[in-house]
C-alpha cells in the first residue's frame, strides 16, 4: 500500500521523522555554507594579525602521557604527549544567527595557518609537531585550538649519583620554527603539574612540571622542566637489604675457631657471594662513569671488607699452627699486655709468714723472679690472686688475642659502614 504526500504529512508518526529530517538538512547546509564562506579568500601562507602589523600571540600547553624511557648511558629521555595550543585569526569570524547558531567548526590543519612548533633540544634529529594532530577548533569569535601529539625523545642530564634515591630533572625546550619574536609571541600561560603520569610509569614518578619563556638572539622559545624521583622500593628489598645481611654474615667469621677447618672455607664462600652478587647488580645499576653511583662504591667497599676478613683468617690460622720453638716477639707480648683481662684482686686477710720471708730475699733472686714475671701469658684469664704468675704465652694463644683484636676492629668498621647506609637510606626516603 503506497501512501500519498498529505498522507504521510498527516500522520503523527511520520510528520516528526519529517521535521527532525529538515532540521538536519537545514543546519547541514549551514555548515557548509560557512565552511565555504570561511575558506573562500582564505590564504594558507599569510600569518594572522599581519594586517595590524603586531606579533601574533600563540599560547601552548604541554600535556605528559608517559614516560617511555630514560637512557642513563645516552642521557636521553622519551616521553610521549601533546601540544595544545592557542591563537586568534580575524580573518576566521562569523555572526552565529546567520548560521544557525552554529558556533565552532571542525577544519583539517592542511587548509589553515597554523603554528610550526619545534622541539629545539631533540636527542637524535629536528622534527616538526603536527605528525600525529587532530582538526582544528575554530569558535565564531576567531579563536583557534589545536592539539598535536608526538614523541619527544629529547637530551637529559643524567645524575645518579644516589641512585637509586636520585631526583632527575630534564628540559623540553619548544620553539616556533622561523618566526621572530616580533612576529610570533609564544608563550606557556597554560601549564599543568602532574603528581604521577597519567598512564604510569613502574621506575619514574612525575613530582613537577614547570615552564618558563626566554628569547634567544631575537626568537622566542619555551622550556618545560620536568621533574622526576625514581621509585626505590625494588632496589631497597632485592640490593640494599641484602648488602647488609651479608655483611651480618661476614663478622661471625671471627666465631668460629681457627682450628676448626672450616673459617678459611667460610670466609671465601662469603666473599665469593659477595662477587656473584656484585654481577647480579651491575645489571641493574645505570652503567655511567659521570657521576658514579654511591651505589657502587658502597659495593666495591663491601668487597674489600670481606676480602681483608679472609686474609686475616688465613694469616691467623697461619699464626696459630706456628711451631713453639719459634719465638715469640716481644712487640706481640707488650700487645698481649694492653689487651689482657684484669681479674678484680681477692680479697687478702693477714700476711703469712712465708711472704714476709719472701720479701727478705737477695735483690739477686728478686731481680731473676720479676723477668720470670715479665713473660707471663697476658691473655689468658687469671684465676687465683693477683700476684699469682702466668704461663709463656703459646702461639695458640697469640692467634687467640690477635683475632678478637681484629674482631674489634672489623665490628667497628661494619657497624660505622651500616650506620652510614641506614642513614643514608632514611635521609633521602
Amino acid at each position: 500500500m503506497v501512501l500519498s504526500v498529505d498522507e504521510l504529512i498527516s500522520n503523527p508518526n511520520t510528520a516528526s521523522f519529517w521535521m527532525k529530517h529538515a532540521m538536519a538538512l537545514r543546519l547541514l547546509n549551514s555548515v557548509e555554507r560557512l565552511y565555504s564562506d570561511l575558506l573562500r579568500n582564505y590564504i594558507k601562507g599569510v600569518r594572522p594579525g599581519v594586517e595590524s602589523n603586531c606579533s601574533l600571540n600563540v599560547n601552548i600547553s604541554l600535556t605528559v602521557c608517559a614516560l617511555l624511557n630514560i637512557n642513563s648511558v645516552e642521557k636521553t629521555m622519551a616521553v610521549s604527549g601533546f601540544l595544545t595550543m592557542f591563537w586568534r585569526d580575524e580573518r576566521l569570524k562569523w555572526n552565529v544567527t546567520e548560521y544557525d547558531g552554529h558556533s565552532s567548526l571542525l577544519i583539517d590543519p592542511s587548509l589553515l595557518w597554523t603554528p610550526r612548533i619545534v622541539l629545539i633540544n631533540p636527542a637524535k634529529q629536528f622534527h616538526m609537531f603536527g605528525s600525529y594532530s587532530t582538526e582544528v577548533r575554530v569558535y565564531f569569535d576567531g579563536s583557534m585550538v589545536w592539539s598535536a601529539g608526538d614523541l619527544m625523545e629529547t637530551n637529559c642530564k643524567i645524575n645518579i649519583r644516589y641512585y637509586p634515591f636520585d631526583i632527575q630533572t630534564c628540559d623540553i625546550s619548544i620553539a616556533p620554527w622561523g618566526y621572530f619574536e616580533s612576529e610570533v609571541n609564544q608563550s606557556t600561560s597554560f601549564s599543568t603539574q602532574f603528581k604521577d603520569f597519567p598512564l604510569g610509569n613502574d621506575e619514574w614518578d612525575l613530582v613537577k612540571l614547570t615552564n618558563v619563556d626566554w628569547v634567544s638572539e631575537g626568537y622566542k622559545a619555551s622550556n618545560f622542566t620536568l621533574r622526576y624521583k625514581r621509585k626505590y622500593q625494588f632496589v631497597l628489598i632485592n640490593i640494599l637489604s641484602p648488602i647488609i645481611v651479608l655483611n651480618i654474615i661476614n663478622m661471625a667469621v671471627f666465631e668460629i675457631p681457627p682450628n676448626s677447618g672450616e673459617r678459611i672455607s667460610f670466609s671465601v664462600t662469603v666473599l665469593l657471594s659477595y662477587v656473584v652478587f656484585l654481577t647480579i647488580v651491575m645489571d641493574n645499576i645505570p652503567q655511567t662513569s659521570s657521576p658514579v653511583s654511591l651505589l657502587s662504591v658502597l659495593l666495591m667497599i663491601q668487597i674489600i671488607l670481606s676480602a681483608c676478613i679472609t686474609m686475616e683468617t688465613v694469616f691467623i690460622v697461619k699464626v696459630s699452627h706456628r711451631s713453639p720453638s719459634i719465638p715469640i716477639s716481644n712487640w706481640v707480648v707488650n700487645l698481649m699486655h694492653k689487651t689482657r683481662k684484669i681479674q678484680p684482686e681477692q680479697e687478702t686477710s693477714a700476711e703469712p709468714v712465708e711472704n714476709v720471708l719472701e720479701r727478705v730475699k737477695l735483690p739477686e733472686q728478686k731481680s731473676r723472679n720479676a723477668s720470670i714475671e715479665s713473660n707471663d701469658n697476658v691473655c689468658s684469664l687469671n684465676t687465683g690472686p693477683s700476684f699469682t704468675r702466668s704461663k709463656k704465652p703459646t702461639w695458640e694463644e697469640v692467634a687467640a688475642c690477635l683475632d678478637r683484636i681484629m674482631f674489634f676492629i672489623f665490628l667497628f668498621v661494619a657497624l660505622l659502614f651500616e650506620v652510614l647506609v641506614i642513614a643514608f637510606i632514611f635521609i633521602y626516603i
